[in-house]
């Protein structure tokens, strides 16, 4: 999944892009003061509502300061008012996009987005850098088609379908 970062003044806009391709799980701090929850999600610092316009939520709406709606909690609907200083995180998993906005991140999570941001700059720096050649040494696309050509194939074996526990009964 691919997480970039944002500005604050950009939670609306990626709402409204990540909303037309599906459910979007928004990540909240459900202590700040102006989000309404049902009690007992109040003080989650990971608070996570799925918001989609497929859910036909009649007054569901993304706002320039919040977002608005009923949803439903233990089969009971609650009006929930999200203002976007308590989000953090807008994920789509239909697209495999995410959108972080650092500056709203609850403190006690932000070693983890901060070890997931090195880790991942870690891994990036590992592929893009250059493979130094090591003279009379064959490269490694030919040592790989060298060792194919030298490995007999192994026949793969063939596995006998499973005995199923049902009977056929006349």
């Amino acid at each position: 999944m691919k997480i970039e970062i944002f500005q604050k003044p950009e939670k609306q806009s990626q709402m409204l892009k990540f909303l037309q391709f599906g459910t979007v799980m928004v990540f909240i701090d459900s202590r700040h003061p102006e989000v309404v929850v049902p009690d007992y999600l109040v003080g989650d610092f990971q608070l996570r509502l799925n918001f989609d316009y497929a859910f036909e939520i009649e007054d569901f709406r993304v706002l320039p300061d919040r977002l608005e709606g009923s949803l439903s909690f233990n089969n009971r609907d609650f009006f929930c008012v999200i203002p976007y200083s308590s989000i953090y995180l807008l994920v789509n998993h239909g697209i495999q996009h995410g959108a972080l906005f650092v500056e709203s991140v609850p403190l006690e999570m932000m070693d983890y987005f901060t070890q997931a941001t090195t880790q991942h700059a870690v891994e990036e720096a590992k592929q893009a850098a250059p493979v130094r050649a090591v003279e009379g040494a064959p490269s490694p696309a030919k040592t790989t088609v060298a060792q194919k050509a030298e490995e007999p194939e192994k026949p793969q074996k063939k596995t006998p379908p499973k005995k199923c526990h049902l009977r056929l009964v006349k």
